[in-house]
Order: C-alpha cells, then sequence, then structure tokens
C-alpha cells in the first residue's frame, strides 16, 4: 500500500514538473541520477541536459544544469529540505535572470516567440486585436511570470528527487519544508503598490512602473506557497475539508488563489500554523482528560 502511494506521488509531481516544463523534470530525474554512482550518472545527466538545450533552448539547458547540481549537492551534503530549496530556486533565478539579459526564455518573452501561437489562436475564433493585446501582456509581465515559473519549477524539481527512490540514504535531502515569510518583505509590495497608485497622480518612468508591476506578480508567489501550506495543515486536521479544497480549487481557481495568497500575507503576523498546532494540541488534551476522568 505505502508502495503505491509512493509511486502515485511520484507521478504526480513529475507530472506537475513537466506542466511547468521540461528542464524541471529533466533537473529531478538527472539529480536522481547523480545520487548514484557518478561514472553511470553523469553520463546519462550529459544527454539529459542535451535534450533539454535541444527542446528548451539555452536558457532552459542552463536552468536544467544548474538544479540538477545544487539539488545533488544538497542530497550528497545531506542539506534540510528548506536549505536545498532557497538554494535551488536562489540560484536557478540568478541564473533565469542573467540569461535573460541576452536570450530569450522563461524571463524575456518577446513577440517573435509567440507569434507561432497566432494562427492557433485564431483558429480558436479569437480576433487579432484580441491576440495583439494578450500577446502584449504576456511580454509586459514577462519578467514577473518568468520569475515565478523558475521558482515554482525549481521547487517541484527538488521535491520529485525527493520523492524518487534512493538507495543510498545516506546522500538525501533530509526533513520537511515549514516556509514562512519574514515581516521585512511585506514592503516589497507595499512600495510597488504606493508606486503603482503615485503613476495615477504623477508621472512615473515607465521602467520603474514596470519593475513594480513585475514585482508585484512575483511577489504574489510566495505569499501563496505560505497561504497554501497553512491551508494544507488546516485542512487536514478536519475530515473531508482536503476534498473540500480541492474542489475549490478546481472551480473557482482565481478566488482560491486570490485567497491563498492574502491568507499567506496574514500568516506573516498572525502565525496562523502556530495557532493550529495549539489548537490541535489542545484538543488532545481535552481528550486524554475526558478518557482519565
Amino acid at each position: 500500500m505505502q508502495t503505491k502511494r509512493k509511486g502515485s506521488k511520484q507521478l504526480l509531481l513529475g507530472g506537475l514538473s513537466l506542466i511547468m516544463g521540461f528542464p524541471f523534470l529533466a533537473a529531478g530525474v538527472s539529480a536522481a541520477l547523480l545520487n548514484g554512482r557518478l561514472s553511470r550518472g553523469l553520463p546519462v545527466t550529459a544527454v539529459i541536459v542535451f535534450l533539454s538545450w535541444y527542446l528548451t533552448g539555452f536558457q532552459g539547458a542552463a536552468v536544467t544544469a544548474i538544479c540538477t547540481t545544487v539539488i545533488a549537492i544538497s542530497a550528497r551534503s545531506g542539506y534540510s529540505m528548506l536549505k536545498t530549496l532557497y538554494l535551488c530556486t536562489g540560484i536557478a533565478l540568478f541564473t533565469g535572470g542573467l540569461l535573460s539579459l541576452e536570450f530569450p526564455g522563461f524571463m524575456n518573452i518577446g513577440e517573435a516567440e509567440l507569434s507561432p501561437l497566432r494562427e492557433v489562436y485564431l483558429s480558436a475564433g479569437l480576433a487579432s486585436d484580441t491576440i495583439d493585446r494578450v500577446f502584449s501582456l504576456i511580454t509586459y509581465y514577462s519578467p514577473g511570470i518568468g520569475a515565478a515559473h523558475i521558482v515554482l519549477g525549481s521547487i517541484l524539481s527538488v521535491l520529485f528527487f525527493k520523492s524518487l527512490s534512493v538507495k543510498n540514504e545516506s546522500m538525501t535531502i533530509r526533513g520537511t519544508a515549514s516556509f514562512k515569510m519574514h515581516w521585512g518583505f511585506a514592503w516589497v509590495p507595499i512600495i510597488c503598490l504606493i508606486t503603482l497608485v503615485l503613476s495615477r497622480t504623477a508621472p512615473v518612468p515607465d521602467l520603474l512602473l514596470r519593475i513594480a508591476k513585475n514585482l508585484l506578480i512575483f511577489s504574489s508567489l510566495p505569499y501563496g506557497i505560505e497561504g497554501f501550506q497553512v491551508a494544507v495543515k488546516w485542512a487536514r486536521g478536519m475530515p473531508g475539508m482536503v476534498f473540500m479544497l480541492i474542489m475549490c480549487a478546481v472551480f473557482a481557481p482565481p478566488f482560491v488563489l486570490g485567497g491563498l495568497i492574502l491568507l499567506g500575507i496574514l500568516d506573516t503576523w498572525f502565525d496562523y500554523r502556530k495557532k493550529i498546532d495549539k489548537r490541535i494540541e489542545r484538543m488532545k488534551n481535552e481528550g486524554s482528560s475526558d478518557q482519565n476522568s
């Protein structure tokens, strides 16, 4: 039963990694190969990185190589899950940002990269001016969306690697990650929002305005992750709530996403997970007191 559950988890994480992009799926697999014998893992990893370059370009291959290296070193060093996630997402994001200055990819999408999709949207019945507006928005917000894409894909790569069977137990990523944003990070979305408000009444440079908008999009990701962890912890403590949470995410994703981001922001100050733990502990103590009486 446990083996079947583990296989389902691997399939789910592998599928999510592939949805985020082949480089992230490839990174999880390559890191697992390198976690064994290097004489066998290195040649196969080289082939996988080459395949990533062939399918997704130089940026994709670079992200695959970076994530693979960081995850493999973290596993061999016995790093914690949270430390590995910080290292992998941070270095992958820094690499993607540098490469976006020269190459089209995750954080630098232009009209040329989107033009092949025009015929697809036209055949779906969308008007040409609508497509132009959509492409313009994607291009404008590509740094923020791309940064969030890289971070989320890197997280899935680490989780996918951890879900794979590892023969050498001494070389693995240890523990689980309980993520919590520092209150100081809240100044990032606050300053971005102030910039947007000021742009309505005073002239703001276009570059500064674009940076503020893209930072606002990217900053919603960590708060969404924190809110998701709070929601999962709360749902696990109540029968049937996991199913309800999944159904809400399927049928009302915009509302759920907004709610998770708001929950993550509030958790920065109110620490809901600690409140949930205290409540569970109090219920256990009350239950044990009833049994003793």
